[in-house]
């Protein structure tokens, strides 16, 4: 059997994610379950999990002044 990094190699670290490209609001996303994901209690756990996101969109840029 190969080794998976053969098949399958892992991206280079990115200094900011992909932040510096688009505006994302993190905060604001979590705290107001806008995140896309739906969020439920678990019978075994007594915090709140997040499951599946959607992935984020491209945004256009600011206008210009």
């Amino acid at each position: 059997m190969k080794d998976k990094h053969e098949h399958f190699p892992f991206l280079p670290d990115t200094q900011f994610e992909g932040r510096d490209q688009v505006y994302l609001d993190i905060d604001r996303m979590i705290n107001e379950g806008m995140s896309g994901g739906s969020v439920h209690m678990r019978e075994d756990s007594l915090t709140a999990n997040i499951e599946e996101v959607i992935p984020f969109m491209d945004e256009t840029p600011p206008n210009q002044q």
